[in-house]
């Protein structure tokens, strides 16, 4: 007899899933990400983060529970990160030449893995609004020095970190517009909530398209 009500709750389950539209396919797209806040020594600010340009690319799923809404689960590969900035002042021993004060700038790169699950609600036709929560985990990062005046042969040079906080979560908004029936474009906004390595947490505002198979 349980047998039998368990078939019977499936049936009705996937009877009514049935109803609503399920698909699955790809999505790629660009990001401009940055650490936040920035850090401050004494009062003072020490670093400046700044955004950099990256990219994603992955897939999705979507889960129809009305006519007007859905569940999406994604996975996404991303490099993400953030600009850095800093004045450095060197005061120089030899008494004929004067301190110097200099910017110097690094690229940090954060190769990441993205489990976005969003859901989805068309507010009028082809536009919808998407709201939900975002894990990560982060399997390399590297920083590389752009510009160090003090010293421009070292420009170029990357260090890859050994120990960093890899995990990362945040909460999802975003909008997005189905150019055709199988084609859409999503805007979105991450805001990381765990702060990392004791100091940082994550900003990503990212554009993509992605396209139902």
């Amino acid at each position: 007899m349980k047998k039998v009500s368990l078939l019977i709750a499936l049936l009705i389950c996937y009877t009514a899933s049935a109803q609503f539209d399920n698909s699955f396919g790809i999505k790629v797209g660009t990001n401009y990400s940055q650490f936040r806040p920035d850090l401050e020594f004494y009062g003072q600010k020490a670093l400046d983060f700044k955004g950099k340009i990256g990219y994603y690319i992955g897939g999705f799923f979507d889960i129809g529970i009305s006519d007007k809404s859905s569940v999406r689960p994604e996975l996404l590969f991303a490099n993400q990160g953030t600009k850095t900035s800093s004045e450095f002042y060197v005061e120089y021993v030899d008494q004929f030449k004067d301190p110097m004060v200099g910017e110097v700038v690094t690229k940090v790169n954060e190769l990441i893995i993205l489990l976005p699950v969003n859901f989805r609600i068309e507010l009028v036709e082809r536009f919808y609004l998407e709201l939900g929560l975002q894990p990560g985990y982060a399997l390399k990062r590297t920083e590389v020095v752009k510009k160090l005046p003090f010293d421009p042969s070292l420009e170029g040079e990357k260090e890859t970190y050994s120990d960093f906080d890899e995990f990362d979560f945040g909460l999802n908004g975003g909008l997005g517009f189905d150019l055709t029936d199988r084609i859409e474009l999503n805007l979105r906004y991450n805001y990381g909530l765990i702060e990392r390595d004791n100091t940082i947490k994550t900003s990503v505002i990212s554009l993509g398209l992605g396209f139902k198979i």
